[in-house]
């Protein structure tokens, strides 16, 4: 079978349009990584103590837009978490109540991802808490599954790992297998019940397809996603275009600020490093910041080979603008 027809068997996989599933997996058992950082932990205790925390509140749980609550704005809310559920490993999960304005933006493919806000042990560097959830395009956290799916094969290409996974994990087997183990399994499945594909309806589901399916469908389909799997080049292009991105919404984020006056010359390579760190934490600084150079009077930024220190200047900039001597000191290493 050719590479053509095996990606054919993904075009006819029904994407549901029009679909908004009412629940999504808000973190990824095991290590979660994030975007320029590096990364927390997420085990049985990380998501007994979120739900558990949850819980004591006795409160839905907003899902707002671009993570708006954070920013002292208008946040109306996208949708509400009505549960949290171990899957367990499978993650944590999130029942929600979607708000018709989001369930069409969803539906649309207007949105497609979501950005948790949480807290993290300091120590362990492990999940302690679930604060938040925004609906994004642009979330922070690496390789997480889109709330909605795509229409086409190119945008399914960075969920055939996912569809091979989980259809492994219906069948019981153990992580890491190929797509032949797989594909033996569901054989012997189908061959306990007498040749019946229904017996295999976990697999169907997984793979998106219907009760009607022949065996034939199915070895194609789970062939086509392993081939879709085994595509290094693509995985190269996706993160250096992520670093593209990145770099450019950083400078992008830098150069307004400084337009607007809310940080000086001298702090522009502290402020690079922020940004490119966290760039919605750079954001709410920025909003919240007094404007300590006056607009029209930019001055170049000394050498960093003449900067010394922490000067009279600097730390008086820096008490205005809330600034830690620590903080300073992380983001300027040659401080």
């Amino acid at each position: 079978m050719g590479n053509e027809l095996k990606l054919s068997f993904i075009a006819e996989m029904p994407a549901n349009a029009g679909e908004v599933p009412p629940e999504f997996q808000v973190f990824p058992r095991g290590r979660v990584e994030i975007e320029g950082s590096d990364g927390f932990t997420v085990d049985a205790e990380s998501v007994d103590a979120v739900i558990r925390r949850f819980n004591s509140r006795g409160l839905d749980m907003v899902v707002d837009y671009e993570h708006q609550t954070e920013k002292d704005a208008e946040a109306p809310a996208a949708g509400w978490i009505r549960e949290l559920v171990d899957r367990g490993g499978d993650g944590l999960w999130a029942k929600v109540e979607w708000t018709d304005r989001a369930r069409q933006y969803l539906a649309n493919r207007e949105y497609r991802y979501y950005s948790p806000v949480f807290r993290v042990s300091g120590g362990g560097r492990r999940l302690v808490e679930l604060l938040r959830v925004a609906l994004t395009n642009a979330p922070r956290l690496n390789r997480i599954r889109p709330i909605v799916a795509g229409m086409n094969p190119s945008d399914r290409k960075e969920d055939a790992m996912e569809f091979l996974v989980s259809c492994a994990r219906k069948l019981g087997l153990p992580e890491g297998v190929d797509e032949e183990e797989v594909l033996a399994a569901i054989e012997k499945k189908a061959g306990a019940d007498g040749g019946s594909m229904p017996a295999c309806k976990e697999v169907l589901d997984a793979l998106g397809l219907q009760d009607t399916a022949k065996q034939s469908e199915i070895v194609a389909t789970i062939h086509a996603l392993n081939a879709l799997k085994q595509r290094p080049d693509l995985t190269k292009e996706v993160t250096e275009l992520k670093a593209k991105l990145a770099a450019r919404e950083r400078d992008e984020l830098v150069a307004a600020a400084m337009k607007d006056g809310r940080i000086t010359p001298a702090q522009k390579d502290w402020a690079e490093k922020y940004a490119a760190q966290d760039p919605e934490g750079f954001r709410l600084f920025v909003a919240k910041a007094p404007q300590v150079v006056p607009v029209g009077t930019l001055h170049p930024a000394r050498n960093p080979a003449e900067r010394t220190g922490l000067d009279d200047a600097q730390l008086e900039i820096n008490k205005l603008l809330g600034i830690s001597e620590e903080t300073w000191k992380k983001y300027n290493p040659q401080v």
